[in-house]
């Protein structure tokens, strides 16, 4: 039986030539689509990533230009809100750390954190150079009762990974803006320029502090009063402000270096210098103006509070006793009264010839600079 052939003209199977380029215009013209949709899209994140940069920089640029580690936080704080549109910035410092002896006072809480040592190890931060997080993923314990709108966050450690010092958290409303699958590299890079910058600056006030200290009691020394020597009182501790000085020279310092040894006199100006300390505030200038000679800055302090302070001082040396020898102190007070305004120099000068008539008197006693009559 022969099998039936189909008609010639049945072209059911067969796309014409015009139908098949048509489909060929169209799924270029898709691609095409798609191609520019693709560019577009890759425009705008370099458009984006341009303008984060420059923020970047930016922020650099401030940061580098602050002076010390309070001012680069303070810095920080603000230009991170600011420039990146973050709902939390804050940091976490290591008590412990190369930051834990900055003053950070300006800092309020919500903005700085203190943690004791091994809190950034225990949490398992410090091998992470950034972390993000979603809150409805689960919370972070160090976060505050303020903080419980937040949606995302992302943890930048600073420091390295064998010894951080402290973790700076960026927070949004927005659980999408630091999620767990997004790229970190930018966040990486700011955390390194945010460490570097404070370990910079740590290390600049410390060579700072050093150069005005004097190495063996830890007091300040005269460099650190060179800035302010022949400028008013009130450039330094501000208008109307009352401020008091005291001359402290030990008596017989040579003779007591000469009969028990050098190492006998140091420990006398330590011990001298720790006694002081009992009877002032810490942010008081104690300067050491040359072997055993000190000066003492009482801003805010009236004379009468000023004498009572500079006898205490002078009667627990005399009390102490190094080796069965007592220690006596000649000091000189001079003090400048709120709308006086005198230069610091002239201070220092007037209660340096108070002291010097307390040793022409036999010593271990305390003069007025009120009482003389002092010429500059």
């Amino acid at each position: 039986m022969t099998e039936p052939f189909e008609s010639a003209n049945d072209t059911s199977d067969i796309t014409a030539p015009a139908d098949l380029g048509e489909r060929r215009m169209q799924h270029m013209a898709a691609e095409n689509k798609q191609l520019r949709q693709y560019v577009a899209s890759m425009m705008h994140r370099l458009r984006e990533n341009d303008q984060l940069f420059t923020r970047l920089f930016d922020l650099e640029a401030s940061v580098l230009s602050a002076g010390d580690p309070e001012d680069v936080c303070f810095t920080l704080l603000r230009e991170l809100r600011s420039q990146f549109n973050l709902d939390m910035v804050r940091f976490w410092f290591d008590r412990d750390s190369l930051v834990g002896s900055c003053r950070m006072s300006s800092l309020s809480e919500h903005d700085l954190v203190w943690l004791e040592a091994g809190e950034i190890e225990a949490m398992g931060l410090a091998q992470r150079n950034v972390w993000l997080l979603q809150m409805d993923q689960g919370g972070f314990s160090w976060l505050q009762q303020r903080d419980e709108d937040l949606g995302s966050l992302a943890l930048l450690r600073l420091g390295r990974s064998n010894r951080p010092f402290g973790i700076l958290g960026l927070g949004s409303l927005d659980d999408e803006r630091f999620s767990p699958e997004q790229s970190s590299d930018f966040l990486q890079h700011l955390a390194q320029v945010v460490g570097l910058s404070l370990e910079h600056a740590i290390s600049r006030e410390r060579l700072a502090r050093l150069a005005i200290t004097d190495a063996l009691t830890g007091s300040h020394n005269r460099r650190f009063l060179q800035p302010y020597s022949h400028q008013p009182i009130s450039s330094w501790f501000g208008k109307e402000t009352a401020v008091a000085c005291i001359y402290f020279d030990m008596d017989d310092f040579k003779g007591l270096n000469d009969r028990m040894g050098h190492a006998a006199g140091d420990d006398v100006l330590n011990h001298f210098c720790l006694t002081v300390r009992q009877y002032v505030r810490t942010q008081d200038p104690l300067i050491r103006m040359g072997g055993d000679e000190f000066t003492l800055l009482l801003p805010g302090c009236d004379l009468e509070k000023a004498n009572k302070i500079a006898r205490s001082i002078g009667n627990d040396m005399d009390k102490a006793g190094f080796n069965g020898e007592s220690i006596g102190v000649s000091m000189g007070l001079s003090w400048s009264a709120p709308d006086d305004d005198m230069k610091l120099h002239n201070l220092i000068q007037h209660a340096d010839k108070a002291m010097y008539v307390a040793k022409a008197l036999g010593g271990n006693r305390l003069e007025l600079a009120a009482n003389l009559i002092v010429v500059d």
